[in-house]
């Protein structure tokens, strides 16, 4: 399922003018937003289902009251960052493949959270 209809690739001056028109009318700015923030919702929850031993090891650690336990903290400080690096690129490329350059349809919703199998 696609998010919405694609410029195409040898267009008149009229289809571009009416694209460029429409893609940047309120409703598409709105569209956009959404599909960023749900893009967003997706893979952190994504992520949040992959890597969820480390979190809950980190609140372990914090509520512990050994010493070592700060080191543990200090080693998922990277893996935290790491984790947001992975986010935000999965994002921007979810993002660059089904929302830039789109006119995004009013079932954009559907395609975006679950586009499908190649």
């Amino acid at each position: 399922m696609t998010t919405g209809t694609r410029l195409p690739a040898c267009p008149s001056e009229l289809e571009q003018g009416i694209f460029f028109a429409a893609y940047g009318s309120s409703v598409q700015r709105r569209r956009r937003a959404l599909a960023i923030a749900l893009l967003g919702i997706k893979h952190t929850l994504r992520g949040l289902l992959f890597s969820w031993p480390a979190y809950v090891l980190g609140l372990a650690a914090f509520y512990s009251g050994q010493v070592h336990a700060l080191a543990y903290l200090l080693l998922l400080i990277p893996a935290l960052a790491v984790s947001l690096v992975i986010l935000a690129r999965g994002v921007r490329d979810d993002y660059r493949n089904q929302v830039n350059g789109v006119l995004l349809a009013a079932g954009f919703v559907r395609g975006l959270l679950f586009p499908a199998a190649p």
